[in-house]
């Protein structure tokens, strides 16, 4: 004690101080980013499976309508019959009493009503080009006149990839005809989407069997 004050000798962090708060810290941050990482991973996977399944799903929703309104059904001739078929639709008119398109009827010579045949639809595997390709990577839908113009052609989804094998080891035909093709009462479509999500993949299968029309 010097006139009458107690002095204090300030003390500063040692450096097993330092090195303790650093562990503690590095082993904090290692946690959390575990924990962010498998959360993200998880997240990155269920949006890819999220958005493989909302592909496949939009393929069987948008070729409902098609198959079931179509007057005939036509496969490609082998080998592409699984991954390419044409639709014959009824020509149709718009009635603007009822403000939508209505099928066209007409009347032969016996006083039977029957519709008229309009414009074909295609759908087919292809390239990014709009080629047909039994590889190809897009589901495309073609709209044609009768004399081949065409009307319209535009994907119906991307990322296709070949359906599970099935007992013979191939890939499962994106399009089955049942009971046959000569007599023909609804299409098997089945597709699988591959999705790719921050480097997680996801790939998602859809069934669907369509009636034609009448059945």
């Amino acid at each position: 004690m010097r006139g009458g004050i107690l002095s204090h000798r300030k003390r500063g962090i040692t450096l097993p101080e330092v090195l303790t708060a650093a562990i503690v810290l590095a082993v904090i941050v290692g946690s959390v980013s575990a924990i962010y990482s498998t959360a993200m991973r998880g997240w990155y996977l269920g949006a890819a499976e999220t958005f493989a399944g909302q592909k496949a799903a939009w393929v069987i929703q948008r070729m409902a309508p098609d198959l079931r309104e179509a007057m005939s059904v036509t496969p490609a001739s082998p080998p592409n019959e699984s991954v390419y078929v044409v639709l014959r639709t009824p020509a149709k008119a718009y009635d603007t009493g009822e403000g939508t398109y209505l099928n066209q009827v007409s009347v032969d010579a016996y006083g039977v009503p029957y519709l008229e045949p309009g414009d074909y639809v295609i759908y087919y595997r292809g390239n990014e080009y709009g080629g047909l390709d039994a590889t190809g990577d897009r589901l495309w839908r073609k709209v044609a006149h009768p004399d081949g113009t065409i009307v319209k052609q535009y994907v119906v989804a991307d990322n296709i990839v070949d359906n599970p094998a099935g007992d013979d080891g191939l890939p499962k035909p994106m399009f089955t005809y049942w009971p046959d093709v000569y007599h023909l009462r609804s299409v098997e479509v089945m597709v699988t989407v591959e999705e790719v999500r921050g480097h997680r993949t996801a790939r998602k299968t859809m069934v669907g069997e369509l009636s034609l029309r009448n059945n």
